[in-house]
């Protein structure tokens, strides 16, 4: 994983001037590109979930942390209500729940249609809640839930480790030249990677 105390990227680049094909001279002009968005910065979510872990502030991991936690409570309390209630469809919601985690990563293939659904399952549950069906809307919450946690802790990492590495030219080029982010011009859709 990239380090913000490297001096020097593995490559040998000293500056992203030096980067073949790289369309900026330096540092400052990549910065005011991303600032006025006709370039962005890509990340792949392993390394900025990575780099939160040793290099986010304390309150941004608490929040992360805070999300995991809130989705093991409530896969727990799907199965203390189901057990206790006698509504053993509530067991449901810890699978419903682990197929949401998975397909909710932002690098998933499925992205938009997720996306979507998630946007969806709030009109779902409040018609299901309507029309008296409250396990279903419950089932469709834990859904909600988990999407909304998975895609909210993916974009604290993701921002705080664009953020880092547009202040730290090294970073930048460390994780440029090992894959762990790309530079996209948002005019032409052209993708730069090493």
């Amino acid at each position: 994983m990239a380090q913000t105390q490297s001096q020097k990227s593995p490559t040998g680049w000293g500056s992203v001037g030096k980067i073949p094909r790289f369309p900026f001279e330096d540092f400052d002009e990549l910065k005011a590109a991303v600032a006025v968005r006709s370039f962005s910065i890509g990340v792949d979510a392993l390394a900025a979930a990575e780099w939160s872990q040793e290099f986010n502030s304390r309150s941004k991991k608490t929040i992360i942390a805070a999300l995991s936690l809130l989705l093991l409570v409530a896969a727990v309390a799907s199965v203390v209500a189901a057990l206790l209630t006698h509504e053993y469809w509530l067991l449901a919601a810890t699978p419903i729940q682990g197929i949401a985690f998975y397909l909710s990563h932002p690098a998933s293939p499925l992205q938009k249609w997720v996306t979507l659904g998630g946007a969806v399952s709030v009109a779902v549950f409040f018609d299901l809640l309507l029309n008296g069906l409250p396990i279903a809307a419950t089932l469709v919450a834990y859904a909600g839930l988990t999407f909304a946690a998975v895609r909210a802790a993916g974009n604290l990492t993701n921002s705080a480790f664009r953020k880092a590495l547009l202040s730290d030219e090294s970073l930048f080029l460390s994780a440029y030249s090992g894959g762990k982010c790309t530079l996209r011009n948002n005019q032409t859709k052209q993708v730069y990677s090493s």
